[in-house]
């Protein structure tokens, strides 16, 4: 019955483009997860922080810890000033996450915001700052343990290159990935658990799935992370 419910609902809702999912397959869900299991998390870094709304979730989940959002968009800035000058233990960098800390890059910014890239088809080029992760730790005297947050739109690779030091202090990652490589720097998702799997991570769970309007066809999933040998991973039987 439950399941015939679930399904109905998604049918009514199809026409908005909006789907529902079962209880867990969301990202509160996965966040409050984490929240039960490491309480003691120190800093989190929220990139791709748009306007600050996952940040500001973060902060209501994790009471204890730090957020840092980081998004490469002047529009942006004006929602995280906001959230800065609410909350005390929030912060954000204005730049482009990737390998480099300095310098600058080149995004595509989409007319919507939310589609803008590093390397993207379609948008505006506009020349912006690039920091590293780990230059942004530095910077913001962050500690770990880490959780990083990738909204990151394909280039998660490079800025997983400017972030050695931190990946060594994080205990989680929760990242944006993609069924189809919609820029030349996109990892498809298989691809992107194996390159975690060899920096020590590996699948925990997974939110929000969506799908191609055009086809149906899966276009990205969020995956979360955790380190390899936490202890969520001691267990192989499915009742733990």
């Amino acid at each position: 019955m439950k399941r015939f419910l679930l399904d109905l609902a998604n049918s009514l809702l199809v026409p908005a483009g909006v789907q529902l999912y079962r209880r867990g397959f969301d990202m509160k869900s996965g966040l409050k997860m984490i929240a039960n299991r490491q309480p003691g998390l120190a800093t989190i870094i929220d990139m791709g922080a748009a306007r600050g709304h996952w940040s500001a979730m973060a902060l209501s989940t994790f009471p204890q810890a730090r957020v840092i959002g980081v998004d490469p968009l002047r529009e942006r800035e004006p929602y995280l000033a906001q959230l800065k000058a609410a909350n005390p233990r929030y912060d954000y960098v204005l730049a482009a996450a990737g390998t480099e800390d300095g310098g600058d890059i080149e995004i595509s910014v989409t007319a919507d915001l939310d589609g803008s890239t590093v390397h993207g088809a379609e948008g505006e080029r506009r020349m912006i700052p690039v920091r590293s992760i780990d230059g942004i730790v530095r910077e913001k005297q962050a500690t770990g343990p880490f959780f990083l947050k990738f909204d990151t739109h394909g280039f998660e690779r490079p800025i997983l290159e400017g972030a050695g030091d931190t990946l060594a202090q994080t205990s989680y990652i929760v990242m944006e990935t993609y069924n189809f490589r919609h820029t030349p720097d996109t990892l498809l998702f298989h691809e992107m658990i194996e390159l975690l799997a060899a920096k020590g991570f590996r699948v925990l769970r997974l939110a929000d799935p969506m799908v191609r309007p055009s086809d149906q066809a899966l276009w990205q999933v969020d995956l979360f992370f955790a380190r390899t040998d936490n202890p969520i991973f001691a267990s192989e039987t499915y009742r733990g």
